[in-house]
């Protein structure tokens, strides 16, 4: 499923895509004018949920992998009263961020789970 939103460190226009993985849940983030991809983070699906579901304050990092090279990824998670945060980034160095609806992400992942 594809969702609209926003970087909050460029202000880019972005889309953020989620995919049922073999493993968990897939998050790509890519560009909207340009298509660009600038992150792709296989997560599992429960880590993933109690993010969002029971937010921590200041919000949380799950572990993941990139799913084409397999090497350790991290994401970031925030909530924000009706958004979303997400950044995903390799274990050292720089990431991709983007702002999504918390509604939309929520049926999202659950469009994701619940697509056989």
């Amino acid at each position: 499923m594809k969702i609209f939103g926003v970087s909050q460190s460029s202000g880019v226009e972005r889309r953020l895509y989620v995919e049922r993985g073999p493993e968990g849940m897939v998050l790509i983030i890519k560009d909207h004018d340009s298509s660009k991809e600038w992150a792709r983070i296989l997560v599992q699906v429960d880590d993933l949920m109690c993010s969002i579901t029971d937010p921590p304050a200041g919000g949380c990092t799950v572990e993941g992998i990139s799913p084409s090279h397999g090497w350790k990824m991290l994401l970031q998670v925030q909530v924000r009263r009706n958004e979303v945060w997400l950044e995903a980034r390799p274990a050292s160095g720089e990431g991709a961020d983007v702002a999504v609806g918390l509604d939309d992400f929520q049926d999202a992942l659950e469009g994701a789970i619940n697509h056989v």
